[in-house]
């Protein structure tokens, strides 16, 4: 048997496990994925001992996407433009980067919308974060010719996070760094997309502040985010992604990483608490 990881802090709250086993399962394979809570300090130990010959990878999520781009042998190209790596694939003793977040995102979006990965032309977006989850999402907005917006709590890190894309901003389109959005300010954006965990116990990143037509929240739990919940009831907006359709699209790209197989897609639908 192999083992994939979970790497996170923390991370028990993650649907993760169920969607892979499933995934395993359903194609027979004598694998487990599970869920290690790593703190910042023991990433480059954990992630060393993913050398050993039962592990087939890891995903890596919130602190540590990151951190864990600098722990690698390698990084696909797709990681490094972004900044950030969510998959490790082992190879004999090597341990390659890779990033399925920005897939992830494209085909959440495909799945609503009915568009491919091309026609992404949104316009003005509002990205709150700046963590891995947001570079990945930047990047796919701003090769699709979409100016972007970066909000976070630390302005410092939305700052870096703007040097950083901007040399993958196509001629005509920018990423700028605003203030965080205040209840009653009108975001004069057309769309916004939640890149922070702000959702997981029950927040709304933007309460009291009205919604454009196009609402992202990256954030996959079982019940519906208070801000998926309050777009699906507004007039206004037309487009809602939820965070589990995300989750769904980046899991089954990561998997087909380590494995080599096609993903058994619904199988892994069908393991997740609601429908998507």
């Amino acid at each position: 048997m192999s083992e994939v990881f979970l790497l996170g802090h923390p991370v028990s709250h993650s649907l993760s496990p169920a969607m892979h086993n499933a995934a395993f399962k359903a194609l027979g394979l004598p694998h487990k994925y599970s869920t290690r809570d790593v703190a910042p300090e023991k990433l480059a130990d954990v992630v060393a001992s993913l050398r050993g010959e039962t592990a087939l990878g890891a995903n890596v999520t919130i602190p540590h996407k990151e951190g864990a781009l600098r722990l690698m042998d390698e990084a696909a190209e797709e990681a490094r433009r972004i900044g950030a790596v969510n998959t490790i694939v082992r190879r004999g003793s090597r341990l390659v980067g890779e990033n399925t977040d920005k897939h992830g995102f494209l085909r959440a979006f495909e799945a609503v919308r009915g568009s491919s990965d091309d026609e992404v032309r949104i316009g003005t977006t509002l990205v709150l974060g700046a963590g891995g989850a947001a570079r990945a999402c930047i990047l796919a907005l701003l090769e699709n010719r979409n100016d972007v917006l970066v909000a976070n709590r630390d302005r410092s890190r939305a700052e870096e996070l703007a040097r950083a894309m901007t040399p993958f901003a196509p001629s005509g389109t920018r990423v700028s760094v605003v203030d965080l959005p205040r209840p009653g300010a009108a975001l004069g954006v057309a769309c916004v997309v939640n890149a922070t965990p702000l959702g997981m116990h029950g927040e709304d990143p933007l309460d009291g502040v009205d919604l454009p037509e196009v609402v992202v929240d990256l954030v996959p739990i079982s019940e519906e985010t208070p801000l998926v919940s309050r777009a699906r009831r507004s007039q206004h907006v037309e487009v809602v992604v939820d965070g589990l359709l995300m989750l769904l699209h980046q899991a089954a790209r990561s998997f087909e990483l380590w494995t080599g197989a096609p993903a058994p897609l619904e199988a892994m639908r069908a393991a997740l608490p609601r429908p998507v």
